[in-house]
């Protein structure tokens, strides 16, 4: 998959990256790895994959690839293997892309066509390096797992992305309201009635939030009515 400028973002990288652990909640494996940057558009922005084995731990936990399939792009990059040369770059650019479509859609805004442009030259080098297999669920495109080449793991998100894009309805696709969040899914909910990436976290501090303003709006409200009596008192 070639090789495009990454997207610079302003970010810190998790010290103990959760690439391998984060909540796979966006209802669409390319979404999901959209979600490996958390604090979009805060000052504490962290970014999951700061490195090429991150992208690897990532791709494991959401079931992109098997623990063999694992070990050998590890082994691959741990070579300096002149294929993956680009590997984190390219990840990276890909995540940013999917990620700047999908934002896009949610707020009922045409996608970039940088975004469109590259999600689909990042597909036709996908299923360059395809074999199309036939299984009882039907054809199934197959990426190489014994001598795993980038588009191995790329190539899957790629076709996810464009497939979500293309069968999905353009109004579930939503990012999430939490300040500062930045996460996107897919949402599933039968009135298209979902707000948040989870409600257990987002969910929550937006209604601590809410209620702290309530709590503060009725005690300034207290005190505006008290300071006239006080007055009068001294």
């Amino acid at each position: 998959m070639g090789a495009s400028p990454r997207t610079e973002i302003s970010k810190s990288l998790d010290p103990k990256s959760r690439a391998g652990a984060l909540p796979l909640i966006a209802g669409g494996l390319a979404l999901d790895f959209a979600n490996t940057q958390s604090g979009r558009g805060g000052k504490r922005a962290i970014e999951h994959l700061g490195e090429d084995d991150d992208v690897v731990a990532w791709s494991l936990h959401a079931g992109l690839i098997d623990e063999g399939t694992a070990k050998r792009v590890r082994a691959r990059l741990s070579r300096k293997d002149r294929e993956f040369a680009g590997f984190l770059c390219d990840a990276l650019t890909l995540r940013e892309a999917v990620h700047g479509v999908t934002v896009a859609i949610a707020r009922g805004m045409p996608p970039a066509e940088k975004d469109l442009s590259h999600l689909a030259a990042c597909c036709a080098s996908a299923l360059a390096k395809a074999t199309l297999e036939m299984g009882e669920e039907g054809a199934r495109w197959r990426w190489p797992t014994q001598a795993p080449v980038p588009e191995t793991i790329l190539g899957p998100i790629a076709l996810s992305a464009i497939g979500i894009l293309r069968e999905s309805d353009p109004k579930r696709l939503k990012q999430c309201s939490g300040e500062h969040c930045g996460w996107v899914f897919f949402d599933m909910t039968k009135n298209r009635s979902r707000r948040w990436c989870e409600m257990s976290v987002c969910g929550n501090r937006a209604k601590a939030s809410a209620h702290y303003r309530r709590s503060k709006i009725r005690a300034e409200a207290v005190a505006a009515d008290e300071a006239p009596r006080a007055r009068h008192r001294a």
